[in-house]
C-alpha cells in the first residue's frame, strides 16, 4: 500500500516538475524576446527604432511583396531572385526595403517636427477606432495577440507604425496638398499641363473577354467564337452618331455593375500594346476595327483629351514632390545603425 502511495506521489511530482520545466522554458523564451525586442537597432535623427519596430516594418514589406497574411518565409523563398538583373534575392530585398522604410519614418518625423505638425486629439481618436476595427476584423484580442506573436513584434510597435502612417497623411495634407505651403509652383503646374497634353491619351472601349479572370486561361472555343461574332455585330451597328457609352454599358464585360464615365486616361507603357497602338492610329472621335489581344476583343473609340484626369495627375505630382523631399531629408538625417541590425532575421 505504501509503495502505491509512494508511486502516486512520485508520478505527481514528476508531472509537476515537467510542467515547471516547460513553464520556465517558455517564460525564458518570452523574456528573451521581450528584452531582445526592446533593443535599439537603428536611430534616425535621434528617433530610436527597436527590433520590435523593425519586425513591424518587415511585416509591411512582406505584405507588399506577397500578401497580408504572410508571416514566416521558407529558405527557398528567401533565396528566390526578385531582381535577376541586379542579382537580388527575396531576403536582400526585404532587408533593404525595411531599412529604407525605417529611414523614411525618421524623415517624416523630422519634416513634421520642423513644421510643427502634430497629431490632434481627433487624429488619435481615429487611430484608436482604426485599431479597434482591425482587432475585430482579426477576430478579437486573442487573435490580435497571435498576430503580433507570429510577426515577432508588439502592440507598442503596431501603435508606432500606425501613428507614423497617420502623420505621413497629415504632413502631406498640411504642406503639399493644393494651395498649401509646398504645393506645386505655377511653373510646375504649367510644365505638368504641357506634359499631360503631350503624353496622355483618352479613349473608351467595348471589351469582350475571352479568358477566365481567375485562372487566366482561355475560355472554350465555342464561347470565344460567340464573343467574336458579337464583336462583329456590334461593330456593324456602330457609327459616329452612336451613343458609345450605351454600347459599353450593354455589351462590355468590364463595365458590369459600373456606370459612366468609362474613360481611360493613359500614357505610353500604361496600357496593353494592342490598345495603345490602336489609339495612337485613331483620329479624335474615330472608332477602331475589332482589335484582338490576349485578353479578348476590343472596339475602341478615341476621345479628345480633357481636364477629367488632369487634377489627379497634379495630385500624383504633388505626392512625387513629397517623396522627393522625404528622400532629400533622409540625406540630412544623422543615421546610426547598430551592428545587430544586419543580423536581424527576415524569415
Amino acid at each position: 500500500m505504501k509503495n502505491k502511495k509512494f508511486k502516486k506521489k512520485y508520478i505527481f511530482f514528476a508531472i509537476l516538475a515537467v510542467i515547471l520545466i516547460v513553464v520556465i522554458v517558455f517564460a525564458s523564451i518570452w523574456l528573451f524576446r521581450v528584452i531582445n525586442g526592446k533593443r535599439v537597432v537603428i536611430s534616425v535623427n535621434g528617433i530610436e527604432y527597436t527590433q520590435n519596430d523593425y519586425m513591424m516594418y518587415l511585416r509591411l514589406t512582406k505584405n507588399k511583396l506577397f500578401d497580408e497574411d504572410t508571416t514566416r518565409l521558407p529558405k527557398a523563398t528567401l533565396n528566390t531572385l526578385v531582381d535577376e538583373e541586379k542579382n537580388i534575392n527575396t531576403e536582400q530585398y526585404l532587408r533593404s526595403k525595411t531599412e529604407e522604410n525605417l529611414k523614411i519614418a525618421g524623415s517624416i518625423e523630422k519634416i513634421a517636427s520642423d513644421n510643427d505638425i502634430k497629431l490632434s486629439d481627433e487624429d488619435i481618436e481615429s487611430l484608436n477606432k482604426e485599431k479597434a476595427d482591425y482587432i475585430n476584423k482579426l477576430g478579437g484580442k486573442f487573435k490580435f495577440a497571435k498576430f503580433l506573436y507570429d510577426n515577432r513584434t508588439t502592440e507598442e510597435a503596431y501603435d508606432k507604425i500606425s501613428r507614423l502612417n497617420k502623420l505621413y497623411d497629415k504632413v502631406y495634407e498640411e504642406l503639399y496638398a493644393a494651395n498649401k505651403k509646398k504645393d506645386l509652383t505655377e511653373k510646375e503646374v504649367e510644365d505638368a499641363r504641357t506634359m499631360y497634353n503631350t503624353e496622355y491619351m483618352k479613349a473608351r472601349q467595348i471589351f469582350l473577354v475571352t479568358v477566365d479572370p481567375t485562372t487566366k486561361k482561355d475560355l472554350s472555343n465555342s464561347v470565344i467564337e460567340q464573343k467574336k461574332l458579337l464583336a462583329s455585330a456590334i461593330k456593324n451597328e456602330l457609327n459616329e452618331n452612336s451613343d458609345f457609352n450605351e454600347y459599353i454599358k450593354k455589351y462590355s464585360d468590364d463595365a458590369v455593375d459600373k456606370e459612366p464615365p468609362y474613360d481611360m486616361y493613359f500614357k505610353s507603357g500604361q496600357m496593353i500594346k494592342e490598345i495603345e497602338d490602336t489609339v495612337k492610329e485613331l483620329e479624335i472621335g474615330e472608332i477602331s476595327d475589332i482589335v484582338k489581344s490576349d485578353y479578348g476583343y476590343h472596339i475602341i473609340k478615341r476621345d479628345e483629351l480633357d481636364e477629367g484626369y488632369f487634377q489627379e495627375y497634379l495630385n500624383s505630382m504633388r505626392e512625387n514632390k513629397f517623396l522627393t523631399d522625404i528622400y532629400n531629408t533622409i540625406k540630412e538625417c544623422k543615421i546610426i545603425i547598430q551592428d545587430s541590425f544586419t543580423t536581424l532575421r527576415v524569415d
